[in-house]
């Protein structure tokens, strides 16, 4: 290649390098690689964290029952149960309680081994009997038929009474309520913080919420009931659910000018 050539291909190269270099500065500092990096982020920005509460009576109970039965004869100790069972589920439904809030919640048939004696040295295991526990959870949605409910498991043979938990069937409505106000007192905060620096809240940047979803708490221990006997003679408990608090929490990102 001769020295003209040579100098034709330099210029050449000088002239791509230097359109190149134009292009990439506008594309940098001008063009939609600057826009795309301001929508990112802003430089100037507030977070404030805040929330609010709602208190709100339960509309909810919920309680369990069991039925353990033990015996030999597997047939028996099934037939035993299920009568048992059966009879305290007819009695709710009589009761009033929606059959579909009325849920089997475990049905388990275990075996019961023999135990070494004292001084044993060749002991071999065997099964001596069985245990079928019967679950049954139900929710109660007038709370008058708790206490009679409660009173007439008993004498049908219900031995194994469960805690009672209050809650709220539907927490949303009371969450929108505290998420309003949580706004509002995240707003104001922004506002005081910026007017106090010199400065005015523009626009949200983001928002980011967090609220507990367990709106249930136990109100009531249960214990062992007794078996197929006549109803004692009590005054029936009176029940009271209280009343929660459903709350929201927020942080929120301002642009500040």
């Amino acid at each position: 290649m001769d020295t003209q050539s040579k100098d034709i291909l330099f210029k050449s190269l000088a002239g791509f390098l230097g359109v190149l270099t134009v292009v990439i500065i506008y594309v940098v500092f001008f063009g939609p690689a600057q826009s795309y990096m301001h929508s990112l982020y802003y430089a100037r920005t507030i977070n404030v964290a805040s929330s609010d509460k709602v208190t709100a009576t339960p509309d909810i109970a919920s309680l369990s029952f069991s039925v353990v039965t033990e015996g030999k004869n597997i047939s028996a100790i099934t037939d035993e149960n299920n009568s048992k069972v059966n009879s305290a589920i007819g009695m709710m439904k009589q009761k009033g309680v929606d059959p579909k809030d009325i849920k089997t919640t475990e049905y388990s048939l275990t075996p019961v081994y023999t135990q070494p004696g004292q001084y044993s040295t060749d002991f071999v295991s065997s099964i001596a009997k069985y245990t079928l526990t019967q679950t049954v959870t139900v929710k109660i949605r007038d709370f008058t038929k708790i206490s009679p409910v409660l009173d007439a498991l008993t004498p049908l043979g219900i031995n194994r009474i469960g805690n009672i938990s209050f809650g709220i069937d539907d927490p949303e409505k009371y969450l929108a309520q505290a998420r309003e106000g949580a706004f509002k007192k995240a707003y104001a905060k922004a506002q005081a913080i910026a007017q106090q620096n010199g400065l005015s809240i523009g626009k949200v940047v983001s928002i980011s919420e967090y609220s507990p979803t367990n709106y249930a708490y136990e109100g009531i221990g249960g214990g062992m009931g007794g078996g197929a006997v006549a109803a004692p003679s009590f005054k029936s408990a009176e029940i009271q659910p209280g009343s929660q608090e459903v709350t929201a929490n927020v942080n929120v990102t301002y642009e500040i000018k």
